[in-house]
């Protein structure tokens, strides 16, 4: 994984469901995300919830694009627009 900017995913791989986000450093925020999930206190209870039920490798942190850090919050509405 690199250090760049861009959008990610969490993706469940038992049922699908993911969580969406942007990240200046990609790197750094799956450190966080999986710190966070192991430590049992991450802010998105629904996603810490379903890793408290299925474990971390149920779990995949998937990068969906990269762009520069001034472009991330457009790229990720953008896609959380078409997925609705």
């Amino acid at each position: 994984m690199t250090k760049h900017s861009g959008i990610y995913q969490i993706l469940n791989l038992i049922n699908g469901h993911r969580y969406i986000g942007s990240a200046v450093s990609l790197k750094r925020r799956k450190f966080d995300h999986w710190k966070r999930l192991r430590g049992g206190y991450h802010h998105n209870r629904h996603l810490q919830n379903a890793w408290n039920k299925h474990g971390e490798a149920a779990f995949q942190f998937r990068i969906i694009g990269t762009c520069p850090p001034e472009d991330l919050l457009r790229m990720e509405q953008h896609l959380l627009d078409d997925l609705k």
